[in-house]
Protein backbone atom coordinates (compact mmCIF):
# COMPACT_ATOMS: atom_id res chain seq x y z
CA UNK A 1 0.00 0.00 0.00
CA UNK A 2 2.79 1.99 0.66
CA UNK A 3 4.20 2.16 -3.11
CA UNK A 4 1.20 3.15 -4.27
CA UNK A 5 0.73 5.85 -1.92
CA UNK A 6 3.70 7.14 -3.64
CA UNK A 7 2.90 6.64 -6.78
CA UNK A 8 -0.02 8.85 -6.07
CA UNK A 9 1.76 11.71 -4.24
CA UNK A 10 4.32 11.85 -7.32
CA UNK A 11 1.50 11.99 -10.11
CA UNK A 12 -0.22 14.33 -8.55
CA UNK A 13 2.78 16.80 -7.88
CA UNK A 14 3.36 16.35 -11.53
CA UNK A 15 -0.13 17.20 -12.62
CA UNK A 16 0.17 20.24 -10.63
CA UNK A 17 3.67 20.84 -11.72
CA UNK A 18 2.83 20.01 -15.82
CA UNK A 19 -1.04 20.18 -16.17
CA UNK A 20 -0.95 19.52 -19.81
CA UNK A 21 1.59 16.86 -19.90
CA UNK A 22 -0.51 14.98 -17.06
CA UNK A 23 -3.99 15.56 -19.31
CA UNK A 24 -1.58 13.70 -22.00
CA UNK A 25 -0.75 11.15 -20.29
CA UNK A 26 -4.08 10.05 -18.73
CA UNK A 27 -5.06 10.17 -22.03
CA UNK A 28 -2.76 7.91 -23.36
CA UNK A 29 -3.62 5.49 -20.86
CA UNK A 30 -7.65 5.60 -21.03
CA UNK A 31 -7.25 3.05 -23.95
CA UNK A 32 -7.53 5.48 -26.40
CA UNK A 33 -5.27 4.85 -29.31
CA UNK A 34 -2.71 6.84 -30.17
CA UNK A 35 0.08 4.66 -31.63
CA UNK A 36 2.13 5.42 -34.62
CA UNK A 37 0.62 2.75 -36.83
CA UNK A 38 -2.43 4.98 -37.44
CA UNK A 39 -2.58 6.41 -41.07
CA UNK A 40 -2.51 10.11 -40.93
CA UNK A 41 -5.99 11.97 -41.49
CA UNK A 42 -5.62 12.77 -45.12
CA UNK A 43 -7.30 16.46 -46.51
CA UNK A 44 -8.35 16.90 -49.90
CA UNK A 45 -6.62 19.65 -51.92
CA UNK A 46 -9.89 21.50 -52.84
CA UNK A 47 -11.51 24.01 -50.06
CA UNK A 48 -14.70 23.44 -49.78
CA UNK A 49 -17.15 26.20 -50.96
CA UNK A 50 -17.61 29.22 -49.74
CA UNK A 51 -20.77 30.41 -48.57
CA UNK A 52 -21.88 34.30 -50.51
CA UNK A 53 -19.71 36.67 -48.75
CA UNK A 54 -21.85 39.68 -47.41
CA UNK A 55 -19.80 42.83 -46.09
CA UNK A 56 -20.95 45.69 -44.17
CA UNK A 57 -21.73 48.73 -46.20
CA UNK A 58 -18.58 51.32 -46.66
CA UNK A 59 -19.90 55.13 -47.07
CA UNK A 60 -17.32 57.08 -49.15
CA UNK A 61 -15.77 60.02 -47.27
CA UNK A 62 -17.72 62.55 -49.00
CA UNK A 63 -20.73 60.63 -48.27
CA UNK A 64 -22.20 60.53 -51.39
CA UNK A 65 -21.91 57.02 -52.23
CA UNK A 66 -21.66 53.57 -51.01
CA UNK A 67 -19.73 50.12 -51.58
CA UNK A 68 -20.69 47.09 -50.02
CA UNK A 69 -20.13 43.19 -50.95
CA UNK A 70 -23.79 41.05 -51.00
CA UNK A 71 -23.89 37.32 -52.05
CA UNK A 72 -20.76 37.73 -53.82
CA UNK A 73 -21.05 40.76 -55.62
CA UNK A 74 -19.51 43.95 -55.40
CA UNK A 75 -22.42 46.65 -55.48
CA UNK A 76 -22.14 50.82 -55.78
CA UNK A 77 -24.79 52.97 -54.81
CA UNK A 78 -26.86 50.11 -55.51
CA UNK A 79 -25.75 49.09 -58.54
CA UNK A 80 -23.87 45.50 -59.32
CA UNK A 81 -20.38 46.44 -60.69
CA UNK A 82 -19.71 43.47 -63.35
CA UNK A 83 -15.78 43.09 -63.26
CA UNK A 84 -15.92 39.87 -64.05
CA UNK A 85 -18.71 36.58 -64.97
CA UNK A 86 -20.50 34.97 -61.54
CA UNK A 87 -19.59 35.95 -57.53
CA UNK A 88 -16.12 37.25 -56.45
CA UNK A 89 -14.43 36.56 -52.55
CA UNK A 90 -13.41 39.93 -51.64
CA UNK A 91 -9.88 39.56 -50.39
CA UNK A 92 -9.25 42.93 -49.79
CA UNK A 93 -12.49 45.35 -49.05
CA UNK A 94 -13.35 48.13 -51.24
CA UNK A 95 -11.25 51.11 -50.05
CA UNK A 96 -12.43 54.63 -51.40
CA UNK A 97 -10.20 57.44 -52.71
CA UNK A 98 -10.06 60.35 -50.53
CA UNK A 99 -12.55 62.62 -52.49
CA UNK A 100 -14.74 59.24 -52.52
CA UNK A 101 -14.67 59.53 -56.26
CA UNK A 102 -13.16 56.19 -57.08
CA UNK A 103 -12.70 52.79 -55.59
CA UNK A 104 -10.78 49.46 -55.88
CA UNK A 105 -10.53 46.55 -53.84
CA UNK A 106 -8.90 42.86 -54.59
CA UNK A 107 -10.86 39.94 -55.29
CA UNK A 108 -10.62 36.15 -56.53
CA UNK A 109 -12.97 34.34 -59.08
CA UNK A 110 -12.32 31.75 -60.77
CA UNK A 111 -9.06 31.01 -59.09
CA UNK A 112 -7.52 34.25 -59.86
CA UNK A 113 -6.55 37.34 -57.64
CA UNK A 114 -6.87 40.83 -59.08
CA UNK A 115 -7.30 44.21 -58.35
CA UNK A 116 -10.19 45.94 -59.26
CA UNK A 117 -10.42 49.75 -59.98
CA UNK A 118 -13.50 51.88 -60.29
CA UNK A 119 -11.91 55.14 -61.30
CA UNK A 120 -15.02 57.19 -61.68
CA UNK A 121 -18.10 56.66 -60.08
CA UNK A 122 -19.86 59.43 -60.77
CA UNK A 123 -19.01 58.48 -64.17
CA UNK A 124 -20.38 54.92 -64.29
CA UNK A 125 -17.16 54.03 -65.69
CA UNK A 126 -16.33 50.36 -66.95
CA UNK A 127 -14.17 48.50 -63.68
CA UNK A 128 -10.40 48.05 -64.66
CA UNK A 129 -9.27 44.33 -63.39
CA UNK A 130 -5.87 43.81 -62.93
CA UNK A 131 -4.47 40.31 -62.51
CA UNK A 132 -2.02 39.58 -59.15
CA UNK A 133 0.17 37.36 -59.34
CA UNK A 134 0.31 35.86 -55.57
CA UNK A 135 -1.59 37.84 -52.50
CA UNK A 136 -0.95 37.61 -49.33
CA UNK A 137 -3.94 37.48 -46.13
CA UNK A 138 -2.63 41.10 -45.09
CA UNK A 139 -2.66 42.99 -48.71
CA UNK A 140 -4.49 45.63 -48.67
CA UNK A 141 -5.25 48.41 -51.03
CA UNK A 142 -4.23 51.93 -50.46
CA UNK A 143 -4.34 55.09 -52.63
CA UNK A 144 -1.11 56.77 -53.81
CA UNK A 145 -2.82 59.44 -55.88
CA UNK A 146 -5.30 60.37 -58.21
CA UNK A 147 -4.45 57.23 -60.70
CA UNK A 148 -2.40 55.00 -58.49
CA UNK A 149 -3.24 52.13 -56.68
CA UNK A 150 -0.95 50.31 -54.26
CA UNK A 151 -1.14 46.61 -52.78
CA UNK A 152 0.70 45.52 -50.27
CA UNK A 153 0.32 45.01 -46.41
CA UNK A 154 1.30 48.57 -46.25
CA UNK A 155 1.69 52.17 -48.93
CA UNK A 156 5.79 51.70 -48.49
CA UNK A 157 5.93 48.06 -48.77
CA UNK A 158 4.13 47.59 -52.18
CA UNK A 159 3.69 44.00 -53.94
CA UNK A 160 1.87 45.68 -56.76
CA UNK A 161 1.33 48.75 -58.24
CA UNK A 162 -1.55 49.70 -61.01
CA UNK A 163 -1.92 53.42 -62.64
CA UNK A 164 -3.72 54.40 -65.63
CA UNK A 165 -4.33 57.54 -67.65
CA UNK A 166 -7.57 58.88 -69.02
Amino acid sequence: MKARSGTLWLAVAAAMLAPAKARARAAKTDGARTGRDDPPARQGRRRADRVPQVLRPIASPCGRHVAEVIGGAVFIDGKRVRAGEGNVFVLAPPTWRRDGRALAWIERSQGEARLVVVPEVDDDSPPMPWTLPAVSGDDRVYWAGQRRVVVGPAVLAPRAIASWTD
